[in-house]
């Protein structure tokens, strides 16, 4: 009985105005105002299930020099350049992901740069999602971030 009492006053908080839900007891919080912090220069909101702003105040320009890119044996990636607003940015891809998703062999240095280059495009494309979203902060693409199946190119 008393769990039925609980459920019929939840549900009839349901639908309320903010006013009504505050006088209710519920806490009002205005994420825009409450999870707020400065990262390049522009607001970012803090924590998850916030989508990032994509106003025209908050558009960054993202671009990806066609400089070639570099191997790293001590994390298996290879890395590329992007600039943010003309700031360089670390990007990079785990070689498990050319392996998984752009048909490079594993083990084979030569295999995961031809691979990296067949699918520069598609790669730039996710990487420029993920720093919309970070606000410009470096990216690290894993196989995770590529839909399942070979996309080589």
């Amino acid at each position: 009985m008393a769990g039925r009492k609980v459920e019929q006053s939840v549900a009839g908080r349901v639908g309320k105005t903010a006013d009504e839900s505050l006088a209710a007891g519920w806490t009002s919080v205005r994420p825009r105002e409450y999870h707020i912090d400065v990262l390049r220069r522009r607001p970012v909101l803090a924590g998850a299930g916030f989508p990032p702003d994509l106003s025209d105040e908050a558009t960054m320009e993202i671009r990806f020099p066609a400089d070639a890119p570099a191997y790293r044996d001590s994390n298996l990636t290879v890395v590329f350049p992007a600039l943010v607003d003309g700031e360089p940015v670390p990007c990079a891809i785990s070689v498990e992901a050319l392996e998984d998703h752009f048909g490079a062999y594993s083990e084979d240095l030569e295999g995961w740069m031809r691979a990296f280059d067949a699918g520069r495009p598609r790669i730039e494309a996710v990487a420029r999602e993920h720093l919309q979203i970070s606000n410009g902060t470096p990216v690290l693409l894993k196989s995770g971030h590529f839909p399942p199946g070979n996309v080589a190119g």
